[in-house]
């Protein structure tokens, strides 16, 4: 009988490849396993999108022609998840993960596929460590002299595309760009936005927590499970990585109507209700009907359901009448290139063509959080991505359309290196211990 968690992981790497984002998938997919099975699963399928490139460059050499990218794609989905559980996890025997590995080709294609999967993973069980380890060798030696480019043999050690590695080498430089392509190869740790009333060293917040430098905020280690605790579920404490810092950027108390785009799954709607206590109001628009349940269900955790009225909607064509909002929060849809490392199918689904589609997105939310804000209100605009056209780009654009909005001095709190111009901040993954994001404050002028 076949696996079913490596039949499982097949399924969801083919899904990676039509472009459907992996956690939605996965999370049914563990729901038919056994708790030991879910956790296998998670770790080889994530393995295998996170290390996708090299394993594939591995891989390729030992195929008689072609490379990997050119085989059936189930029989490419098998031999990469192979290659994870034995390059990466390396938690299975030679003989086992061969056996198991052909039993899964015969199900997708023939004989003749089967013999080919047996073919290369014997190969690969016996020559893949040291081809794996001479991606990382050729570095040592002139900047990758084993690739043409700099930027392609990143893209191989790293597993990130190559267009993408030289975007981001044009835009921040060498030094910064291997820090953050290191970093999303990493496993994910956590923050969390404690509640009101909960402080730092407080007994219910998960063990080994530690503060960081984000108000009101600890960090949990990698392999933690701080949906799973108690104090999640009775509201202690939010799981929100940078992102929490966002509505951190605000005066002390916001109050009033406030407008939230884009407000799904509400985290930092909930951070706004929380900031701002019972003198707050959100108006929380989203496109999608299935997460504003989704977000009721959150508020509910956090007992601020009250405060918000849920409307589905797209943003740039507001329904909501014309009432002005004391602020707004454009928390924009963007291509999440800074949380590679929480989210690492993102990178295989974003191209350079939907960069140029979300800046348009994202300008239209922006004037129009900007044309319901009252004079002397606040707007917040916030992207978990670290790409220019989507932050420093978006921000100066905004400010030639809308000239009566002036930026908000940040926070002293916010660290130097993350500050650009007034009123903006920039966070590269890893450089102060958090994901990427990217958000600025301006405020309007009063009449």
């Amino acid at each position: 009988m076949a696996d079913p968690v490596r039949d499982a992981c097949v399924r969801l790497l083919l899904d990676v490849e039509k472009q459907i984002p992996l956690s939605g998938p996965l999370e049914v997919a563990q729901s038919r396993l056994e708790p030991a099975a879910r956790a296998r699963l998670r770790s080889l399928v994530t393995e295998a999108v996170r290390h996708r490139a090299r394993i594939d460059h591995v891989v390729s050499g030992f195929l008689s022609k072609g490379s990997v990218s050119s085989l059936h794609p189930p029989i490419r989905q098998i031999l990469r998840a192979a290659g994870a559980e034995h390059l990466v996890l390396q938690s299975t025997s030679p003989h086992a993960l061969v056996n198991g590995w052909v039993e899964i080709a015969r199900r997708y294609g023939h004989k003749g596929t089967a013999g080919l999967v047996n073919a290369v993973l014997r190969r690969l069980t016996r020559e893949g460590a040291a081809k794996w380890a001479a991606i990382e060798s050729a570095d040592a030696h002139g900047k990758g002299r084993a690739f043409r480019t700099l930027a392609q043999h990143w893209s191989v050690l790293y597993s990130h595309p190559a267009w993408l590695v030289e975007r981001w080498i044009g835009a921040w430089g060498e030094d910064r760009v291997r820090a953050i392509l290191e970093w999303n190869q990493r496993t994910p740790d956590y923050w969390l936005r404690l509640a009101p009333g909960v402080a730092p060293g407080s007994d219910v917040l998960p063990e080994g927590h530690e503060a960081g430098w984000i108000p009101g905020a600890v960090r949990v280690e990698a392999g933690s499970r701080p949906h799973e605790e108690a104090a999640f579920g009775e509201g202690g404490y939010t799981v929100q990585d940078g992102s929490g810092i966002v509505v951190g950027l605000l005066a002390p108390d916001p109050h009033g109507l406030v407008l939230d785009l884009c407000a799904a799954p509400g985290t930092k709607t909930g951070h706004l209700l929380e900031r701002g206590g019972e003198r707050i109001r959100v108006l929380a628009a989203d496109r999608s009907p299935g997460r504003l349940r989704r977000m009721r269900r959150g508020l509910q955790r956090l007992g601020r359901e009250h405060q918000v009225h849920l409307v589905a909607c797209d943003g740039r064509v507001p329904g909501w009448g014309t009432a002005p909002f004391s602020g707004a929060l454009v928390d924009a849809p963007c291509t999440n290139l800074g949380v590679v490392r929480r989210r690492p199918d993102v990178r295989w689904r974003v191209t350079e063509d939907e960069v140029d589609r979300l800046r348009a997105v994202q300008a239209g939310l922006l004037d129009a959080a900007a044309a319901g804000v009252a004079p002397g209100g606040w707007l917040v605009y916030s992207v978990c991505t670290i790409d220019p056209a989507e932050t420093l780009e978006q921000r100066a654009a905004f400010l030639s359309r809308n000239p009566g909005f002036r930026p908000v001095p940040l926070p002293e709190w916010v660290p130097a290196g993350a500050r650009r111009d007034e009123g903006e901040m920039l966070l590269l993954p890893g450089e102060f211990e958090t994901d990427g994001g990217y958000a600025f404050v301006m405020r309007k002028d009063a009449r």
